[in-house]
């Protein structure tokens, strides 16, 4: 069988017209849209939607919501603490962990405050989302003149704001304190 090629696809309906985005004898193109001379040569740089970053890769192409951002922290902190819990278990079968733990505070006291600020966020931060998640589960969701549901816009922002500020408040109440 041969090729398709892309005049195959034109020729019999598919594909993208040779007159696309430009004057054409029938139509007169779509500069009264205000569509730039440009046109098909920045739809040529254009990255696959959704994509996060602009054609250069330099910023992003939309600013981040909040919630967009939390949600990914969210399944951010859930691998760490699958990768970690799995260190520390593995750490616990080939030897002993609170032994490690030990020799850890013992030889690397500089270490200590970051590496508990590393094991305490994510749990802080995970737990905490997922008590707002089940907060959400048991909202109702629907009635578009009830403005009071957690899963409003301005509501989730809210609750985004405080479990990024209840989840740093955590972290540096977990990390200060001493379980000696």
């Amino acid at each position: 069988m041969p090729s398709v090629s892309g005049q195959w696809l034109r020729h019999h309906g598919g594909g993208v017209p040779e007159h696309w985005g430009r004057d054409s004898p029938y139509h007169p193109g779509t500069t009264f849209l205000g569509t730039p001379p440009d046109h098909l040569e920045r739809v040529k740089k254009r990255p696959v939607s959704p994509h996060v970053f602009e054609t250069d890769g330099a910023k992003f192409h939309y600013k981040m919501p909040i919630n967009a951002t939390t949600s990914i922290i969210n399944r951010a902190t859930g691998v760490a603490l699958t990768v970690g819990m799995t260190g520390a278990g593995l750490i616990a079968l080939t030897g002993d962990l609170p032994a490690t733990v030990e020799t850890l505070k013992h030889t690397s006291p500089a270490l200590l405050y970051p590496i508990k600020a590393a094991v305490a966020f994510p749990l802080v931060y995970h737990y905490l989302g997922g008590l707002r998640h089940v907060i959400w589960d048991k909202a109702s969701y629907g009635n578009q003149a009830n403005k009071s549901s957690p899963l409003e816009n301005k509501a989730v922002d809210r609750s985004s704001k405080l479990l990024v500020g209840a989840s740093a408040l955590g972290t540096a109440a977990l990390t200060i304190l001493s379980f000696s």
